[in-house]
């Protein structure tokens, strides 16, 4: 009898339980961080897409099997969950955007809290960190204050209702896993209230026009995307329209019925971008009506948002967010806060009143003009912003850095990537008493914080999650640390 090889015994272990294609009945034991059901074969674990709710038993096709785990999709619910809810929306099952609308609104801040416990607990060794409930969003409608809809020449079918609208274009949301083809909508739930009205507008102008959606493979065609902005709290709307091609006068019809059909309408604006990408910033911006920006509040402050401007997309659930991090970073009047890609400032100036000195840093320029302008406009004259790549900032500009005064409290809030490894070795050196990272990606996040308190003298103090995005698998989480 041969005895088993080392070869052999390897093999054996790297047998999966599932394979490509396979179908398979599972039961959906809870939610990943990212909106994936899991499921398990034994100790294997399954990530399944496509609006999973635990509690569910689904029969699923495999569409990817690794040594340690697998994807899946559903193709067919067995038994629905005890908590599932119908999907107030009609394209739910096409869109791919709002993934939790068929699970009740307290269910998903929960799920919220043990996905963000198991990252902290299990990714970050954090095992003595108590993360709090989250925060719930005050809307879970009509909350977002920034919506970007897309034209294509190629429409997604999503059933015999639609079968009578033309092929070769559509207004509204690109398909998940397809980015060439976009879902012909009429409104869309979570969008301003004055969104079905402007697609239909928009949509019939554009067909009796005869105007061209663009293609994104030949990189053709004229018309790219439709971008609404809203000022939450002034009702200032924005409409912006992307193309290929700087032809503005086309829009002067248009315009004439929208401002008939919108009486707060201050703003349109038509952005030309030749970019090859699916970018909504372009080489130049015609102004076609109003004026170039809207305005917005928080709290006492007024904001002034031009078509490129980052703003957080929940008006009313920035301002808690805002005020959490006021609450974390505990300014006092003899303090300096230096905030890291505070972008337009609205950080920034929401923490100014209560500090001796704010510092800003920012990559983009346009939003360093934004920042010095809203800084201007509500008479905030403690606030200075410093263009750069904070990436090698501390290195390549150290003159810069070491010229403004050193910060008690550092403010992180980076992109979804996380800080760039050498930067995170940068701030170290500055020894600020306090710093509050506040993060849409939980993962990069105890990822860099691990570094932090590894190489710093530094403890968390607490993580605080708040849910700006209702209906989808994105969260924003404050986390305070201290120095000891």
């Amino acid at each position: 009898m041969k005895n088993p090889s080392s070869a052999n015994f390897t093999n054996r272990q790297d047998v999966r339980p599932v394979r490509k294609n396979q179908i398979l009945d599972l039961k959906i034991n809870r939610l990943a961080f990212g909106g994936a059901g899991i499921a398990h074969v034994d100790n294997y674990i399954i990530f399944v897409g496509n609006e999973a709710v635990p509690g569910q038993i689904v029969r699923a096709q495999i569409t990817q099997a690794k040594s340690t785990f697998a994807e899946a999709k559903i193709r067919e619910i067995i038994k629905p969950s005890e908590q599932e809810i119908p999907a107030l929306c009609p394209y739910f099952h096409h869109c791919g955007g709002c993934k939790h609308q068929n699970i009740p609104y307290k269910a998903q801040t929960d799920y919220f809290h043990e996905q963000i416990a198991e990252i902290y607990q299990h990714l970050g060794q954090f095992t003595d960190v108590e993360v709090q409930p989250t925060i719930p969003s005050q809307k879970t409608l009509r909350y977002r204050n920034k919506m970007e809809f897309a034209f294509s020449n190629r429409r997604w079918r999503i059933g015999q209702n639609d079968a009578e609208k033309p092929e070769d274009f559509a207004l509204g949301l690109r398909v998940p896993g397809n980015y060439m083809k976009a879902i012909d909508i009429d409104d869309c739930l979570i969008a301003p209230e004055e969104t079905p009205t402007v697609l239909r507008i928009v949509r019939t102008f554009s067909l009796e026009n005869h105007l061209t959606a663009f293609d994104t493979i030949r990189h053709d065609g004229f018309l790219r995307h439709l971008v609404l902005r809203k000022g939450e709290r002034t009702g200032n709307l924005m409409i912006n329209i992307v193309t290929h091609d700087d032809s503005p006068k086309i829009f002067e019809p248009l315009i004439a019925k929208l401002i008939k059909a919108l009486p707060n309408l201050v703003s349109f604006v038509n952005t030309v971008t030749r970019a090859v990408s699916g970018t909504t910033i372009g080489e130049k911006t015609n102004l076609l009506f109003g004026q170039d920006f809207i305005e917005e509040k928080l709290g006492d402050l007024s904001f002034k948002i031009s078509p490129a401007s980052f703003f957080q997309t929940n008006t009313g659930m920035a301002e808690k967010l805002y005020e959490t991090i006021r609450a974390a970073a505990g300014v006092r009047k003899t303090e300096t806060v230096w905030d890291l890609y505070c972008g337009t400032g609205s950080i920034s100036l929401f923490l100014a009143s209560a500090a001796k000195q704010v510092v800003g840093f920012e990559i983009v320029p346009s939003a360093i003009q934004d920042a010095v302008a809203n800084a201007s406009r509500n008479g905030i004259d403690n606030a200075q912003f410093i263009l750069g790549d904070l990436d090698q900032f501390f290195r390549k500009s150290p003159e810069l850095a070491h010229d403004s005064p050193k910060p008690d409290v550092l403010i992180i809030d980076p992109p979804r990537i996380g800080m760039h490894p050498k930067l995170v070795q940068d701030i170290l050196p500055l020894n600020p008493s306090r710093i509050v990272y506040i993060s849409c990606n939980p993962s990069t996040q105890v990822r860099d914080l691990k570094t932090i308190v590894q190489t710093g003298d530094y403890k968390i103090e607490s993580v605080q999650p708040i849910d700006l995005f209702p209906h989808t698998p994105h969260i924003e989480v404050v986390t305070k640390l201290t120095r000891f």
